[in-house]
Parts: structure tokens; C-alpha cells; sequence
């Protein structure tokens, strides 16, 4: 058989000017032989919204001096993903190549741990119209085909109505954010207009942003951001805070954002003192001790006029009148009398005062 082979290739050497392609009189014919060659690994994105199924190209080459029949086989086992070989035969005159196409393709949302090896196999089944053994005469290209990973997050707060606030409250904003990627993910939720925030005189004392490393279509703990109104508005304030959920692992994923509103209303002015504002509780402590120093001159003024009509009395003469008869003096003292009597009521009203103010000063101390 071996002997036969080499007899039918004299012929086709010498017989078949069409197998033979040379540049002069003087070249030597090259034996023979196969080369295959790929682009670089291929990569699948297996993304729900950007998924395609990923292509490789590959070259068949003839570096003989003869037409040869080549053929092209895989070796591929993966279950989930298909590879397809655009041609698998190819007829290649002397010192020629051919391009074919390997095309992998597979199911959406594939872990990112998934990496398949493959081969693809070229040999000489010819040489013109003389089958050919192919022992020494293949080629050989190897390669892996890798799934990409990509992020895709979702923010979640249950409660999305406006938070209404008083002038340095703090309040803690919950929320929960789920990774639907495929892979571990590292997500990141941050107030993503935080420098707007905090010109309009609002913090965060406990952080502006939170990260948690979240499973493959798992579901972080419960976690917060804590937001403090400012100390004084000189208007009512109406604004959003925005806490957006970013992916570690892509950074071309799309991110989550939900927005809430943050009220803040101008105090009202507190009547009675000057039209001054209710600007904090340090500032109505302050006012509070006017207003009660204010009550307790006022007792005290009380008390010293009630001394001082209580020595006037004292100090007063009796003046004589002199009536005209006994009936009409008796009808003046009595009236004189009367009037002594009601002023004697005042003074014991100031003395039940004087003791409730004794007990208040009491309390004091």
C-alpha cells in the first residue's frame, strides 16, 4: 500500500502540471502538509438584553506545491453551549488558504464560572485526485471558550414616600438591593447627589454609601443610610435624595436608582418675642429663660407694691369729717368703713399670693 502511494504521487508529479505550482525551473516542490490557525479565545456574553452567539475565525492553510483535499473536525464536549463549524472541507490550490467560521452559542444568564476547552483538528485527506494517509501531514489548534461576567442590580426600599423632617433630625433611610448577575457581586448603594445634598446644608454622620458582597440571585441584608437636616432654612425646603445601586463586577452595567423626596419646613415665628424664629431647642431654651425671668419680676413687682400699700395704710391719719347731723355721719363712716374693708380683702389677696409665690421660689431652690 505504501509502495502504491508513492507510485500514484510520482504520476501526479510528473502527469498533473495542475497539481504542481512553481515559481521557476529551479524550485524545489514542498511536501505536502496542512496549517490552521484561529483568532484569539473567543468570549460569550451571556447577558439577558446584550446576548449573541459568539463567532471565531479560523484559517485553513495549503503550504504545499500541490492541490490538496483538507478536512476539519472538532473536539468538543459542553452540554449547554453548541459549537458549529461553518465548512469542514476545503479543496485548496498550492500555496493557499481558506477562512471558515466556528460559531458558539448557548443559553442566556450561563454562570461566569463556565470555560469550555476545544480543539479543532485539520489534516490532508488528498493530494490532487490520490487519497493521502494524513499520519504526519495535520495540524492542531486549541483554544477556550470563556463565559464573561456581567452585573445587573436592583435597588429595593419598601417605603418610597417623602420624609417630612425638623431642623437637625436625623432619619435612616432602609433599603435592600439583589444581584441578578452571574457571579458574586460586590454592590455598592451611595447617595449619588450627595454634594448637592450637603450644600443645602444636610449630612451624613454614619457615611454616604454601603457595600455587601451578594450571591448569585441573592438578596442583601437589610441595610441603611442615614441622612441629618440641616440647622436653620430661611425657606421651606423641598428636595431628592438619590441612592443609586452600582455593580463591582461590570462596569458597564446598568445601575439602580430610586429617588426620595426630603421636606423641611421654615419654623413658624414664636409670638411675643420680637418676631424671633424658632431656630433650634438650644435657641427655646434661651427664649424660655427670658420668658420665665419676665414672670417672676412681674411676682416680684407684685410683691413689693403690696408692701408698700401695706405701710401706707399703716401710716395714714384719720381725718375728721364733720357732718351736718348724726343720720348723715353715721351713712359716711359706714361707707368709710366699707371701703376699708374691701381694701383689707386686696391686701389679704396679695398675702394668699405672696405664699404661692414663697412656694414657688421654694421649688426654685
Amino acid at each position: 500500500m505504501r509502495r502504491g502511494q508513492i507510485v500514484a504521487f510520482a504520476l501526479a508529479f510528473f502527469m498533473l502540471p495542475a497539481l504542481s505550482v512553481m515559481t521557476s525551473a529551479q524550485d524545489v516542490p514542498t511536501m505536502p502538509s496542512v496549517e490552521i490557525d484561529c483568532a484569539s479565545d473567543p468570549e460569550m456574553n451571556v447577558h439577558p438584553s446584550y446576548y449573541e452567539p459568539v463567532e471565531l475565525t479560523c484559517v485553513v492553510r495549503n503550504p504545499s506545491s500541490f492541490e490538496e483535499t483538507i478536512s476539519v473536525e472538532k473536539e468538543w464536549d459542553a452540554n449547554e453551549i453548541e459549537m458549529i463549524l461553518s465548512e469542514d472541507t476545503f479543496t485548496l490550490e498550492a500555496d493557499s488558504e481558506e477562512e471558515f467560521t466556528v460559531t458558539f452559542s448557548g443559553p442566556k444568564k450561563l454562570s461566569a464560572d463556565t470555560s469550555h476547552s476545544f480543539t479543532i483538528n485539520a489534516q490532508v485527506d488528498s493530494v490532487g485526485l490520490v487519497p493521502w494517509d494524513s499520519t504526519n501531514t495535520n495540524a492542531t489548534y486549541s483554544g477556550e471558550l470563556t463565559v464573561l461576567t456581567y452585573g445587573m442590580v436592583e435597588l429595593e426600599i419598601s417605603d418610597k414616600s417623602s420624609r417630612t423632617l425638623a431642623l437637625d433630625e436625623a432619619r435612616a433611610i432602609s433599603f435592600q438591593f439583589s444581584n441578578y448577575g452571574n457571579d458574586i457581586d460586590k454592590i455598592r448603594v451611595s447617595v449619588s447627589n450627595e454634594a448637592e445634598l450637603i450644600e443645602n446644608g444636610f449630612s451624613f454622620p454614619l457615611g454616604s454609601f454601603v457595600a455587601e458582597d451578594v450571591a448569585v440571585g441573592g438578596v442583601s441584608s437589610l441595610r441603611e443610610i442615614s441622612i441629618t437636616a440641616p440647622s436653620e432654612v430661611t425657606e421651606d425646603v423641598r428636595i431628592q435624595i438619590i441612592l443609586r445601586a452600582e455593580s463591582d463586577n461590570d462596569a458597564n452595567a446598568e445601575f439602580s436608582e430610586i429617588s426620595i423626596t426630603i421636606v423641611i419646613e421654615k419654623p413658624n415665628e414664636i409670638a411675643g418675642l420680637g418676631g424671633l424664629d424658632e431656630m433650634s431647642t438650644g435657641d427655646m431654651k434661651k427664649y424660655g429663660a427670658i420668658l420665665g425671668a419676665g414672670i417672676l419680676g412681674i411676682f416680684i413687682l407684685v410683691l413689693a407694691l403690696k408692701v408698700v400699700g401695706r405701710r401706707s395704710m399703716k401710716n395714714k391719719v384719720p381725718q375728721t369729717i364733720e357732718l351736718p347731723d348724726e343720720n348723715e355721719q353715721s351713712s359716711v363712716v359706714t361707707e368709710d368703713v366699707d371701703d376699708l374693708d374691701e381694701f383689707d380683702d386686696l391686701f389679704n389677696d396679695l398675702d394668699e399670693e405672696e405664699d404661692d409665690l414663697d412656694s414657688f421660689l421654694d421649688d426654685f431652690e
